[in-house]
């Protein structure tokens, strides 16, 4: 019994500056129009696991009662030290069954700087007769001129890596998904793949989740362990010029989804 995935950085409207989305029409940046088209086009993306990124409160709680209404159960991990907004995880009732969540803060300051209150949210849920374990994060984008000793980011994956193998014999097959602020060819996607990990649009061309910046890219991911095998979903092509968000796209990331199966 295979499962659908999907992984989503909503865009928290906390983190919106006018300047940096100037061919997006001003409706579209604006909250009550915003956060109604995003519980509408989730809703649309019929995934049986949605991992949530950068879910402010009313956001939250608008999925979970649109969603709810639609067989979905729901789980919310705010961010610390004042953040807006945090993670969430949605899954349907009639695939999975629940099974516990905790959240995991990052301790990413290094005992140099205060911690950034960045967070990661694993879920364990029950699908069929097997455990599926489910760890949802947002990391930190660090300049590309940041010292690998000060890269917030690369700390945080460690401290996720870290969780999964100390907890693998507590599920059957796991997923860490999220928004990871790379691109494939970095040192945190291959410490992922280095821990047995795989992900489903490796080596696909042209697959970008976002152009911030002007320049498109892959930086949301759906890493899997050994237990699960997955088929890649195709995702809507974007590249340099397509205007995001938008009144099709009411984010400035595009989800990453595929669909899973347990190996055995």
């Amino acid at each position: 019994m295979s499962f659908s995935v999907a992984s989503y950085n909503v865009l928290a409207g906390a983190y919106i500056q006018r300047a940096w989305y100037r061919r997006t029409p001003a409706l579209v940046l604006n909250s009550a129009w915003r956060v109604p088209a995003l519980v509408q086009y989730i809703s649309l993306l019929n995934a049986d696991l949605l991992c949530l990124q950068e879910v402010e409160p009313v956001t939250f709680v608008a999925l979970r009662s649109y969603l709810g209404e639609r067989g979905y159960g729901a789980e919310f991990a705010r961010k610390l030290a004042g953040r807006p907004d945090g993670l969430a995880v949605f899954y349907r009732r009639t695939c999975f069954d629940w099974g516990s969540a905790r959240v995991i803060p990052f301790t990413d300051g290094a005992g140099l700087a205060a911690d950034s209150g960045y967070v990661a949210q694993l879920v364990l849920l029950r699908h069929a007769e097997k455990i599926l374990g489910v760890i949802n994060t947002h990391l930190t984008w660090d300049p590309p001129t940041t010292a690998r000793e000060a890269q917030r980011g690369l700390r945080q994956l460690q401290q996720c890596l870290a969780e999964y193998q100390g907890r693998n014999a507590d599920a059957h097959g796991w997923i860490i998904s999220g928004d990871f602020n790379v691109t494939p060819e970095s040192e945190i996607v291959e410490l992922a793949l280095r821990a047995g990990m795989q992900y489903p649009h490796h080596n696909l061309a042209d697959v970008y989740s976002c152009n911030i910046g002007g320049r498109a890219r892959l930086i949301d991911y759906l890493f899997y362990s050994a237990g699960l095998s997955a088929k890649a979903s195709v995702l809507r092509r974007i590249d340099d010029q397509t205007i995001l968000p938008s009144a099709e796209e009411p984010s400035d990331h595009v989800p990453v989804m595929a669909r899973f199966d347990w190996n055995d």
